[in-house]
């Protein structure tokens, strides 16, 4: 649900074409309402997300750094989302033409407050994939080809992060958002596989007591016949 409500967050209100202020303004009074209804999705896909951390943490090893990586990017998301969600209700049954001069002044922070805390999410995102790859590789649960992959991700992330900061362009944007959708697909990859390795553990167990159960119930039936 995190991968489907956040990829749809975007989708819907994809954001302004610079942070200069005018460009800012001009979208959020087009498109405020549908940027709120952006952070209410983007909102319950965090909510989801940090289920899937726990759930993740409880069933492999490294549940410390699964679960603090995962709260830093739910923190660092939520302030971005905020920022950007201050913007939209500001400004969203706003005609631009009564928008006062600083008004673009104070648009332009507060989208930049977004677009910053973007970018150093990145850290927190590589190291929640880090986290996530190595619980993999430490264990067979999963399967640790999985986590190879993983580990290749998490090096991906890393040369991402300090790009996102040093670059600030349209080409290291787009870079920015392709990383990113890979983040969506690894936690969509990792929640399908936990959840079917689950459902196998739970047939085995219930496959092993059959026998136990069919014993006692045996050993019952000739105990009420004698």
């Amino acid at each position: 649900m995190f991968a489907v409500l956040t990829l749809a967050a975007f989708l819907i209100a994809p954001g302004p074409s610079s942070a200069k202020g005018l460009d800012v303004v001009e979208y959020y009074t087009a498109h405020g309402d549908v940027a709120v209804w952006q952070a209410v999705l983007a909102g319950f896909g965090i909510m989801f997300f940090l289920w899937f951390a726990g759930t993740f943490a409880a069933a492999m090893p490294s549940a410390t750094a699964v679960l603090v990586s995962a709260g830093a990017m739910a923190a660092i998301y939520s302030i971005v989302l905020g920022a950007w969600d201050a913007v939209a209700e500001t400004f969203k049954d706003v005609n631009i033409v009564d928008v006062p001069r600083e008004g673009y002044g104070d648009a332009h922070v507060l989208y930049d407050v977004g677009i910053g805390g973007a970018h150093m999410a990145s850290f927190a995102n590589a190291a929640f994939v880090g986290a996530t790859a190595a619980a993999l590789v430490t264990s067979a649960r999963l399967g640790r080809r999985l986590g190879a992959i993983g580990a290749c991700l998490t090096v991906v992330w890393l040369i991402n992060a300090p790009l996102q900061v040093f670059a600030g362009s349209d080409w290291s944007d787009a870079v920015g958002a392709i990383v990113f959708l890979s983040l969506l697909a690894w936690v969509f990859t990792l929640s399908v596989a936990l959840f079917l390795a689950l459902q196998r553990e739970a047939a085995a167990e219930a496959r092993a007591a059959t026998p136990v159960v069919r014993a006692e119930a045996a050993r019952h039936s000739s105990g009420t016949a004698g």
